[in-house]
Parts: structure tokens; C-alpha cells; sequence
């Protein structure tokens, strides 16, 4: 037992990998196990460091017993090269303290050179179950789908650091590298792609740019700072990268 959250609960299995239960109110992340309930059942009654039985389509708590009963499918994180008004938008709602960071990081990664110092200041920044720099670090990846090479760089970097972050971030982080998120952020990728007519909605950035600010304390602020600074630099006329050589989680 990781944490024990109003809505959520987070194990740690032996092989290192973090399984998420949530509530139907709480938030989806891409590899959960999400409840029909709204709420936990007998508020978990477990506390962290307890050992919970996890097998055979089950997790086994203290006063109750959830069984999966069915298979959801993440859908990828709509990776779009955004119009400069709606990345303003995005920019908006973002933590100014990172912006600058993760700007610079996202010009180094499209122009094929070393991201390895960079990464290396940002992984497991900050306190919490998601430190403020893997948010950042995960908003960015995001962003970076439509330039698979530097997306790979950032991510191959980031992936030999993860042993400086927390179970959970390092199982997110490598989520977003593969282009999955939490159903808000992938209202805010799906606005910023645009409707059918292949144009974008301003209102309806700014409301999804809303939810995803109320994640977390900072997270979803955190997140929105890498996510703009990708779809800036993604923008400018810069040398685009070459090949990298790790790919992404399958």
C-alpha cells in the first residue's frame, strides 16, 4: 500500500509497477482499476505499508473484496500542432515557474541534441506522489506526440532517472510517454485538435483547460507548463530532429 486517498488507492506490486484503484468519482488514470461505486468501500481501511492481495482478477482488502469485471481502453492523448491562440490559452492556465524550463528543454529535444542535463534537474522535483517536475515532464511528452525522435529522446533520458521519483510518478511518466492521460487532459488534447470543420473552440479550451487545472494541488498547473512549452516549440521553425534510438512503452 502506496497511499490511501478519499477516492483513490494506490498498491505497489512486487514487480514494481503501481496499480491504481479508483473510485467512479475519483480520477482515471490510464492504468486503473476503477470502481462502479462513487465512493471507496468502508473508506479502505487500510493504511500505507499494509500489504493487500492483488491476483486472479481481484484485490483483496481488509472489509472488501473488488473483483474486475470487465476491460477499458485508454484512448491517446490527441497530439495536435495547436493554432498560437489556443496555445495561449494552454499557457494561461500553466505554472509560470516552469514555463521558461520547459521550453528550453522542448527546442533542445526537436533540435536532436543532449536533453540529459535538463531531465536531470526536472525528475522527482518537487514533494507528493507526483513531484511538480514529472508533471511537467509528463505535459511535455504529451505534447511532443507529433515528433516521435524527440519525444524518444526526452523520454530515454527520463526513463534512466526514474529510480528519483516516486512508484506512481515513474509509472505516469511512462504513460505519457506512450500518449495516455487522465480523461481531462485528453478533453484539452481533443479541443485543441479542433472539430470536424478543423477549426479550434477558444470556449472550449479554456473549459478544459479548467478541469485540468483542478487536478491536484499544482499537478494539472505542472502539467499544462511542459504541455505548452512542446506546442510552442513545436511551432517555431526549428531543425527537427534525428531519429532516437529507445522508443516508448508499449
Amino acid at each position: 500500500m502506496l497511499a490511501a486517498l478519499p477516492h483513490a488507492l494506490y498498491l505497489r506490486c512486487h514487480d514494481g509497477s503501481v496499480l491504481p484503484v479508483v473510485t467512479g468519482s475519483g480520477l482515471r488514470l490510464p492504468t486503473a482499476l476503477v470502481l462502479a461505486s462513487p465512493e471507496s468501500p468502508h473508506g479502505w481501511d487500510v493504511q500505507p505499508g499494509d500489504p493487500v492481495w492483488v491476483g486472479d482478477g481481484e484485490v483483496r482488502l481488509p472489509r472488501a473484496t473488488v473483483r474486475a469485471v470487465r476491460t477499458w481502453a485508454p484512448v491517446p492523448f490527441g497530439a495536435a500542432l495547436a493554432p498560437p491562440e489556443a496555445v495561449s490559452l494552454v499557457a494561461d492556465g500553466a505554472s509560470g515557474q516552469w514555463q521558461g524550463v520547459a521550453l528550453s528543454l522542448a527546442r533542445v529535444a526537436l533540435r536532436g541534441d543532449d536533453v540529459t542535463d535538463a531531465v536531470a534537474g526536472l525528475v522527482g522535483n518537487g514533494p507528493g506522489l507526483t513531484p511538480s517536475g514529472d508533471d511537467v515532464l509528463c505535459g511535455l511528452l504529451l505534447g511532443l506526440q507529433p515528433v516521435a525522435p524527440a519525444r524518444d529522446r526526452v523520454w530515454a533520458a527520463v526513463a534512466l532517472r526514474l529510480g528519483a521519483t516516486t512508484s506512481l510518478s515513474a509509472v505516469l511518466l511512462g504513460e505519457s510517454a506512450a500518449g495516455y492521460a487522465v480523461p481531462a487532459v485528453l478533453r484539452l488534447g481533443s479541443a485543441l485538435v479542433g472539430g470536424s470543420a478543423g477549426y479550434t473552440d477558444d470556449a472550449q479550451v479554456r473549459r478544459a483547460v479548467r478541469e485540468v487545472v483542478a487536478i491536484g494541488h499544482s499537478s494539472g498547473a505542472d502539467l499544462l507548463a511542459g504541455l505548452a512549452a512542446a506546442l510552442r516549440a513545436l511551432a517555431e521553425p526549428v531543425r527537427r530532429c534525428p531519429p532516437a534510438a529507445v522508443g516508448v512503452p508499449a
